[in-house]
């Protein structure tokens, strides 16, 4: 606890954001443009980001600055199906997490496990672990940490999509 109390408080991880996350951030910038007058052409221009080009969203913004068709409506609404996206994604990360966590638990304790009884003595690595039977018993154990490691990987990737 006292660690805790030492580290700086601007100790932060790095927030990358997703492609969602980048598209929200600017339809909430041209969406805040517009409502405090600005003129929306000028406002795409100035907000628009790499990963935008050739997207539907820059076709809908030529597509209506050809037309002169109003997109503060569906700018709006745009901006409300990426925000429900967004907290979609959380909630799934959310639920995933504990099953993650025992993923990475069930994989790394043997291992931890066997290395501390080699290193405290208890299995002396050159008589024990180096008869047929062990090394047939650690193979096969690696080779089923293995399938399940990508078996449970499978089951979060379905949940995800």
């Amino acid at each position: 606890m006292i660690w805790t109390w030492l580290l700086p408080g601007a100790l932060k991880r790095p927030e990358i954001k997703t492609e969602i996350e980048r598209k929200m951030d600017f339809l909430e910038s041209v969406i805040d443009d517009a409502e405090s007058g600005e003129h929306i052409h000028s406002s795409f221009l100035k907000h628009r980001y790499q990963g935008l080009s050739n997207t539907p969203i820059e076709k809908f913004f030529y597509l209506s600055f050809a037309q002169g068709l109003s997109l503060l409506p569906a700018l709006r609404d745009l901006a409300r199906e990426c925000r429900f996206e967004i907290e979609r994604d959380r909630a799934i990360a959310i639920e995933i997490a504990p099953a993650r966590a025992t993923l990475k638990l069930l994989t790394y304790f043997p291992a931890l496990i066997l290395v501390g009884a080699i290193a405290g003595n208890v299995m002396p690595l050159n008589r024990n672990l180096m008869n047929p039977i062990p090394l047939t018993m650690i193979v096969i154990s690696i080779s089923l940490q293995v399938i399940g490691r990508r078996w449970s990987e499978r089951i979060i990737s379905s949940v995800r999509s």
